[in-house]
């Protein structure tokens, strides 16, 4: 499976960063188990080691066969979703879980790839650059049809990840032509109303507490509130590791999951974060240079759309943090704890990987 192509043409660097940072994150969790969340960073190490398998097996597998096989993925990731609608495990207020054997699992995660790879077969069988209104149809079908059955598994932050991956790699087609943005803004304006009247209470209250923090400061509003606290108080180099007092007393709820940077930030302060947020755009930066060099358009969609989907992962976890923008339950790539996250970034990461190796014309 791994032969002699496999080593020489594997780009270290995009993988070696992406390790530095599962580690980091590793480092986060044990410091979060001095509450009392004892054995989480064990768990956390054996997903990253099970994530590096993952990585691994995916980028041996030649790209084209899986986009080849993407309907078949993406018919049975709809038919798991509908599953969860009805044997699903609500956890945390969204019923999107799959629990077995006591492992939980969360369906929608690797769906995302899926829907990567149904998009990049689309795409990529399309001669022309300029797109027809039934081309528009059939992207949008692909890509919201998942996006619903995860809304009404009450999952919204993972649902609205689905729509920068359908326009990033719709761009790499069309390119940056005004009419594409035009007609985004147009979609944008004209289901706005249907999505806010569509939301929970508390999903209209943390975006209204986005815009006006006093709010609610004490309820929906605490942990934006808390997790600023927390960045600030760790100044330019932080309390140090597990010594950080919002973390460490609690006043940050679900801080090894959606609000490690908040902790990490506090305990290595403004330097530690900037290095967070540099190997960030280094692993982003090595994504775009594998787009630059595939040797097709599938692989530059794939790539693309791996690269979008990171790209508003960190984008959106750190906006949560810094509080402009809503909590909206979307993990840190990488970094954050739990399972699914982990093993779904690892196997982008693979794909990516699979691109880069293939770049060459054998």
């Amino acid at each position: 499976m791994f032969g002699m192509r496999a080593l020489t043409e594997f780009d270290y660097l995009l993988f070696g960063t992406s390790l530095m940072l599962a580690l980091l994150g590793v480092l986060g969790i044990y410091s979060a188990a001095t509450q009392g969340s004892s054995g989480t960073f064990v768990r956390q190490l054996f997903w990253i080691v099970l994530g590096v398998v993952v990585c691994l097996v995916v980028a041996s597998i030649d790209y084209h066969f899986l986009a080849d096989h993407a309907l078949l993925f993406y018919c049975c990731s709809i038919a798991l979703l509908v599953g969860i609608l009805f044997f699903g495990t609500e956890i945390n207020g969204s019923k999107s879980w799959l629990v077995v054997g006591g492992v939980q699992f969360q369906p929608s995660e690797i769906t995302k790839l899926v829907v990567i790879l149904a998009l990049a077969q689309y795409l990529g069988e399309l001669s022309e650059t300029r797109l027809s209104r039934r081309n528009y149809v059939t992207l949008s079908v692909i890509t919201l049809v998942p996006a619903f059955l995860i809304v009404l598994q009450g999952d919204l932050g993972t649902a609205l990840m689905y729509l920068p991956v359908v326009a990033g790699m719709t761009m790499v087609v069309t390119g940056l032509r005004m009419r594409f943005f035009v007609g985004v803004l147009m979609f944008s304006l004209l289901i706005a109303p249907i999505a806010w009247f569509s939301l929970k209470d508390y999903q209209k209250q943390r975006i209204l507490v986005t815009f006006d923090p006093e709010l609610d400061p004490q309820g929906i509003g605490y942990q934006a509130r808390q997790s600023q606290i927390a960045i600030g108080s760790g100044g330019l180099l932080g309390k140090g590791v597990g010594q950080g007092l919002q973390s460490k007393l609690g006043f940050v709820p679900e801080v090894h999951t959606d609000f490690i940077f908040a902790l990490l930030a506090e305990e290595t302060g403004l330097v530690g974060a900037s290095l967070i947020l540099m190997l960030y755009l280094l692993v982003l930066t090595r994504l775009i240079y594998i787009a630059e060099v595939a040797r097709d358009r599938v692989g530059i969609l794939i790539v693309t759309g791996v690269a979008s989907l990171m790209f508003f992962h960190v984008m959106v976890n750190v906006g949560m943090t810094l509080g402009v923008l809503p909590a909206v339950g979307i993990p840190l790539p990488l970094l954050s704890y739990g399972g699914s996250s982990t093993l779904t970034t690892f196997a982008a990461l693979g794909l990516a990987l699979n691109v880069f190796q293939r770049r060459f014309v054998y």
